[in-house]
């Protein structure tokens, strides 16, 4: 509404770029699945589990397009040994389950 209480018309078409990387047209769900995923691999890096900074700096789109609008979890299974004492070792075959 503008000031005047009316109904004000949003042209979708012309968004500015700034605002257009806002709007996602992918799915709810692969999007936490990335959030997740993101926020694990950093955990495990943080605590000095050897994961690449490739891993971690994925964008969604490139998650989307490696693991699709609707992840199969089991494809998301994460493994990943320490830095310095290589007798541990991380899994997380369905951490997102």
């Amino acid at each position: 509404m503008d000031v005047n209480g009316s109904a004000m018309e949003v042209d979708v078409v012309n968004v500015s770029p700034c605002l257009a990387s806002f709007v996602d047209d992918g799915t709810v769900e692969s999007h936490r699945y990335f959030l997740a995923r993101k926020t694990m691999l950093e955990m495990l890096k943080d605590r000095g589990f050897a994961i690449p900074n490739s891993e971690i700096d994925t964008t969604l789109q490139e998650f989307r397009e490696k693991y699709g609008q609707r992840p199969d979890v089991e494809r998301l299974r994460i493994s990943a040994m320490h830095r310095t004492d290589l007798t541990n070792k991380a899994s997380y075959p369905s951490f997102l389950s």
